[in-house]
């Protein structure tokens, strides 16, 4: 009788896991860990919604959302930190290329995401979602080419101004 009192109550993550594996099956979508480590949907655990995949495409877009303003600071930087000028004074060509690139898809992602507002459609909300992670890991990869361009082109700029009005 003990060890049946022992018996371990389901986590909210095992119970938002349990949630999303048959939509993930009917739709094809991406496996828990996929989203959770690129979109930290964990944090969905607790909400009770009869809508999960809204509610996980909304999350994502919130990312989005945060990744489209990140990239405009180098695209249109008029109200950008002064190191940000600093940076986007070295970027190549192909960095212009690779951030004028992420940043349309990113666009493109919060117009569709817009479109999904007003009217439920689980299979549209998953397709939204098949497609995001689709394109993830190449959106990282160019997240992270701008990366590398922003540390070394501030190293080099940093270097050039060592000795400075405040120096």
């Amino acid at each position: 009788m003990v060890e049946e009192h022992k018996e371990k109550k389901k986590s909210k993550l095992d119970l938002l896991k349990e949630q999303y594996k048959p939509l993930q099956n009917k739709y094809s979508l991406p496996e828990f860990k996929i989203l959770n480590e690129n979109f930290e949907i964990e944090t969905l655990a607790g909400e009770e919604t009869e809508v999960l995949l809204k509610r996980i495409r909304k999350h994502l877009t919130e990312k989005i959302s945060a990744g489209l303003r990140a990239l405009e600071m180098f695209l249109n930087p008029q109200n950008a930190p002064i190191f940000i000028f600093k940076v986007i004074k070295s970027f190549t060509s192909t960095d212009k290329e690779v951030l004028d690139r992420t940043y349309n898809k990113f666009a493109g992602f919060e117009i569709e995401a817009f479109g999904l507002e007003n009217d439920y459609d689980e299979k549209k909300e998953a397709e939204f979602i098949k497609k995001v992670c689709g394109e993830w890991k190449e959106i990282c990869e160019d997240f992270n080419r701008i990366y590398s361009s922003m540390k070394l082109s501030y190293k080099k700029e940093s270097k050039k101004h060592d000795k400075s009005y405040f120096g």
